[in-house]
């Protein structure tokens, strides 16, 4: 729900934490207004939040849906700070940041990318940005380039480094082991020399746990809580305490598919597209150019865009895409973060996802205009036993060794998915909320998750008439333990790890596979019931009764 922070309000909070004059504040009053794209200065309450924290000096983490307006949350508070301050922005792909700088600059902004060759070299790069109130980078430029080192070092000797801004921080550990070593450096470098210099991690894909790890890695105080006394903390002592603004939206318009996958998965996805803007994800760069192609034989408009393409190549298919010229886009998970496009009416997971994380952001990039959108999981075993190998050993199934996937994904994570595909009772999006340690309440589920519907009966989703009968005969049972199916057992397995997350209790506290399978068979009527099983007793019985139904 959006909330309108009017000018009056506005004035009254930039005063608080500002002694400058009105005419000052009309000035960034008026530059927010150009951010927003709006007749009224309207952000959401997690937007005003990240905002006011920035403001008063602390480290923020900032973990908001695609489409939530990330952007706004870290560019406003660089408007906010002395003329002569810079906010650096360390972001992932070169696109993202070329798109971000390209609309600041529109809006009247002094912001620049670095990155490389783009740059006119004849000019010093300290003078290209000196008076830059953004400079948006790559880890790796950062790293390697001494100029920019030595612009960095210098700003921040001279109190003129505002804050630095981490977009897409969740790269950090999916990237940091294996092929963007750079990422994870960023850490050690900001708390070698930029200890005291705030930080704002930004994302729309992540968990609980990596929230604690990052806020770990960057050796900073994890608040979960807003401080409620408006920043009357030590002022000295709040760039290292990081303020946890995250919110979770029940995107209404978007219908969540999860498909038994078969041979004819180009033909099908060629006919249910059509014409409309998609994007297909896919495991590997291999996979990702034969779905392209295998598309392309079936009549679509498809392009393929991955790690391992030249630059300009890459460039040319995601701006062919953007402006309508390709209908589908293949690519690896990477594609989309920062994508400018509201009109995404498909997202297809050509094969499954390496966690509920990497899911959620990437069905987030359809439907951003609002209008009703489609998200189809096309699930297979053999899928499912290559996402484990990559996750467990590290295998590269594109031959190209360039690390295109991430080993990060753990098995727990892969079970995550895997329960998400395979349930057979209950709600889908119940459970990928309690993956991020929210709850969903069930009963304002308008059914667009195949809520309820078993995995092999989606089956029906490939045929354009109601063949259901058919099937009924050949469907072959999921795997099941004493009678429980398999998913059952880990949809409220990971239901539990949620609710303790959330708790925050050490995962002893939780429940294991086994209690929970007792509970399902024995199916107790009360707390007191469930208390008195074996290995659970009144504390757990407490914590957990009132997830589990028994219908």
């Amino acid at each position: 729900m959006r909330s309108l922070l009017s000018r009056t309000l506005l004035r009254a909070s930039l005063h608080r934490a500002f002694s400058t004059s009105d005419e000052a504040l009309d000035v960034v009053y008026r530059k927010l207004l150009e951010l927003d794209d709006s007749d009224a200065f309207q952000v959401t309450e997690a937007q005003s939040t990240a905002v006011n924290m920035a403001t008063l000096g602390y480290s923020v983490f900032l973990h908001l849906p695609t489409g939530a307006g990330k952007s706004l949350a870290f560019q406003a508070p660089a408007l906010l700070t002395a003329a002569d301050q810079t906010t650096l922005v360390v972001s992932p792909l070169i696109a993202l940041m070329h798109d971000q700088v390209a609309a600041l600059k529109r809006k009247g902004v002094n912001a620049i990318q670095v990155s490389g060759g783009e740059r006119n070299k004849s000019v010093p790069l300290t003078q290209l940005l000196s008076g830059q109130r953004l400079v948006y980078t790559t880890p790796e430029f950062l790293q390697m380039n001494a100029e920019m080192r030595k612009w960095v070092h210098a700003a921040g000797k001279e109190a003129k480094l505002a804050r630095i801004v981490l977009d897409e921080a969740h790269c950090v550990l999916e990237w940091g082991n294996t092929f963007r070593p750079s990422y994870l450096q960023l850490s050690q470098w900001k708390s070698q020399f930029f200890s005291e210099v705030p930080i704002t991690l930004a994302t729309a894909s992540v968990s609980d746990e990596d929230i604690a790890r990052l806020a770990e890695l960057f050796h900073l105080h994890l608040l979960t809580s807003v401080p409620g006394d408006g920043g009357g903390t030590d002022k000295s002592t709040r760039h290292g305490q990081m303020v946890l603004v995250q919110q979770v939206t029940d995107r209404k318009n978007l219908r969540m598919e999860v498909v038994r996958k078969t041979s004819q998965a180009a033909p099908w996805i060629a006919n249910r597209v059509g014409k409309e803007p998609t994007i297909v994800y896919c495991m590997t760069r291999k996979e990702a150019e034969d779905a392209c192609l295998a598309l392309v034989r079936a009549g679509c408009d498809a392009g393929v865009y991955h790690g391992g393409l030249p630059r300009k190549r890459r460039e040319f298919v995601r701006k062919q895409w953007m402006m309508g010229q390709l209908t589908v886009i293949c690519a690896t998970s990477a594609f989309g973060m920062g994508i400018d496009r509201s009109d995404v009416r498909f997202v297809v997971h050509h094969s499954i996802p390496l966690s509920l994380s990497a899911y959620s952001q990437q069905i987030g990039r359809s439907g951003r205009d609002g209008k009703p959108s489609v998200c189809v999981l096309l699930y297979s075993e053999a899928d499912k036993g290559r996402a484990d190998a990559l996750t467990t050993e590290g295998r590269d199934f594109d031959g190209t060794g360039s690390g295109a996937i991430s080993n990060r994904s753990s098995r727990g994570e892969m079970e995550e998915v895997s329960a998400f595909c395979e349930m057979i009772t209950g709600c889908r999006k119940e459970l990928l909320y309690s993956h991020f340690g929210f709850r969903f309440d069930t009963s304002h589920c308008v059914k667009n998750c195949n809520c309820g519907v078993p995995l092999e009966a989606a089956r029906d989703f490939w045929q354009e008439e109601e063949i259901a009968t058919e099937h009924k005969s050949n469907v072959t049972k999921p795997d099941e333990e004493d009678g429980i199916p398999r998913s059952t057992i880990e949809y409220q397995y990971h239901k539990i790890l949620a609710e303790s997350r959330r708790l925050k209790l050490p995962k002893r506290e939780a429940l294991s596979r086994r209690l929970v399978r007792d509970i399902l068979e024995t199916e107790p009527a009360s707390e007191e019931e469930m208390a008195s099983m074996r290995g659970i007793g009144l504390a757990k019985a407490s914590r957990y009764f009132r997830l589990f139904r028994f219908d």
